[in-house]
């Protein structure tokens, strides 16, 4: 019980490390793709913003190339752009020409920006339309969009746009724990910070996403990345749900398993049964033609006997004067022999037939005496002695007689194997009845040369056999059929010589009393 329950719990706990596997497996799958999926929207979005910079540019620079070229039309419209985009914190016009270094901000210019002449000397070596991205100061999150216009535009040769990259990214937003976003300009200065870094472990692993945005005029490389928590991947109420369910699973299976192991086992058994009875049939059947010998034998001498009598009966009957007390017992002695010869008849009949046993209380001292009438004849032609040894108790048991008479039979045919290519002196078999501390039984016995040690605890195991042509079934079947009433069969060695094979059986009430008498 102890190991069943042990097997149980390993299962159980197997059970629920594979489940809580895969359901971290499936939780961090639906992570990866949600964040994949969030990083994409971001980058978008990024992207998108990064696009409205170039559309303003384009916007006042053709304002610039009007007709009317008004500096208060540029202004109004830059002031528009910072009022309606936060993000955008200057703007400025800047001319090479008549007047090196003139300069209009719509904006106080920040002290982190690029002096005017800086920006002169870079946008002059610019080709028309072209716009760069300058960084700014180190620990500053903006960046420098310089546009070199057309030499068309009146005395204006380039435009400056500063932006601050936080405000780009939405720093307002809630960022899931372990979260980190950062924007890089082209020199590899990171513009945005935002969260802690992942701490990355062996059993979570980090998730990054990485892609320059997708304006042609801004490449600035937008990385986010992300260490999933164990909570995520592993509720608590997952754990306890997956524990409890598991468990079911595993009670369910074992209730299956038992009812179908013990279907197993009955249908195993019944199929046994039948076996041992179609053994024991065929058995029966083998052991047919050597007793037919003996058989003969015995129907040959009542029916002689009955022959004889029956014509001195004939003769009688035709004298002058019969006596009808001699015709009487001639007729009283046919009917005895007959009797005879119709018990001998039904013992073969019996015998041989497949039908069950039927226990009843049976003299086993009657029992030994009908084996030794089925194997005198036999046992006479081969010159071996059988002496009976018959309890004076008169032992009996509820057995089947003709199951137990077949056992007592092939230990008796057995043994006078095993004496049979001795000297005719030591061809003796003994067959004794007995009671026994509680138990009452038959021993046969012989004078051969007894079973080898090593044999000895092999000598009930199915197809396992010490003569050329057997096919060692006997003694596992004359086991089973003792032991279908309660009884068992051992096998020694005589001290003396040859071996003794004991049948001991229950007694019944009646005969442990008269024992203990």
């Amino acid at each position: 019980m102890n190991r069943r329950v042990a097997g149980a719990l390993g299962a159980w706990v197997a059970l629920t490390v594979v489940a809580i596997a895969l359901v971290a497996t499936v939780n961090f799958v639906r992570l990866r793709n949600n964040f994949e999926a969030d990083a994409r929207t971001l980058h978008r979005v990024v992207s998108q913003r990064a696009d409205q910079h170039d559309a303003h540019l384009t916007s006042l620079a053709a304002v610039l190339a009007s007709p009317d070229h008004s500096l208060a039309t540029f202004r109004a419209v830059a002031e528009a752009v910072l009022r309606f985009y936060p993000r955008i914190t200057a703007i400025g016009a800047i001319s090479f020409a008549p007047v090196p270094g003139w300069a209009f901000t719509t904006r106080e210019v920040p002290s982190n920006r690029p002096s005017v002449d800086e920006l002169a000397a870079i946008a002059s070596n610019l080709p028309a339309g072209q716009t760069i991205v300058l960084a700014g100061a180190n620990g500053t999150a903006a960046y420098h969009l310089v546009k070199r216009l057309p030499e068309t535009t009146v005395q204006t040769n380039a435009l400056v746009m500063t932006i601050g990259a936080r405000r780009l990214m939405d720093p307002e937003a809630d960022l899931p724990e372990g979260t980190r976003l950062a924007l890089r300009d082209p020199s590899g200065h990171e513009l945005v910070q935002q969260g802690a870094p992942p701490s990355p472990s062996g059993m979570m692993p980090v998730l990054a996403f990485e892609k320059e945005l997708g304006s042609r005029s801004q490449p600035l490389l937008l990385r986010i990345s992300r260490s999933p928590v164990m909570s995520e991947l592993l509720p608590p109420i997952a754990i306890a749900l997956v524990a409890a369910l598991t468990g079911i699973g595993v009670i369910l299976a074992s209730f299956v398993l038992r009812e179908r192991r013990a279907a197993r086992e009955a249908q195993a058994r019944a199929s046994l049964h039948e076996h041992q009875a179609r053994l024991a049939h065929a058995m029966r059947v083998n052991t047919v033609g050597e007793m037919a010998s003996g058989i003969a034998h015995e129907l040959t001498q009542p029916l002689t006997a009955i022959l004889s009598s029956s014509q001195a009966g004939l003769r009688l009957a035709s004298s002058l004067s019969p006596d009808p007390n001699e015709i009487v017992g001639v007729l009283d002695a046919n009917v005895r022999l007959a009797k005879r010869a119709g018990d001998i008849l039904s013992r073969l009949r019996a015998y041989v037939s497949n039908s069950g046993p039927v226990p009843e209380r049976t003299s086993l001292n009657q029992l030994v005496r009908n084996v030794a009438e089925l194997v005198q004849s036999d046992l006479e032609r081969r010159s071996i002695a059988l002496n009976l040894h018959l309890d004076p108790g008169a032992p009996s048991a509820t057995i089947d007689r003709v199951s137990i008479e077949q056992v007592v039979h092939n230990l008796v045919r057995n043994a006078a194997d095993a004496v049979e290519s001795l000297p005719q002196e030591r061809r003796i078999i003994t067959v004794a009845t007995f009671f026994d501390d509680g138990s009452t039984g038959i021993a046969v016995s012989d004078s051969g040369l007894g079973i080898p040690p090593a044999d000895l605890p092999r000598l009930f195991e199915p197809f396992f056999t010490t003569k050329p042509d057997g096919m060692g079934l006997g003694l596992p079947l004359c086991e089973r059929l003792v032991e279908a009433f309660g009884g068992h069969i051992t096998a020694a060695n005589d001290p003396e010589d040859g071996a003794v094979f004991t049948i001991h059986l229950p007694l019944i009430a009646e005969s442990r009393k008269e024992a203990a008498e």
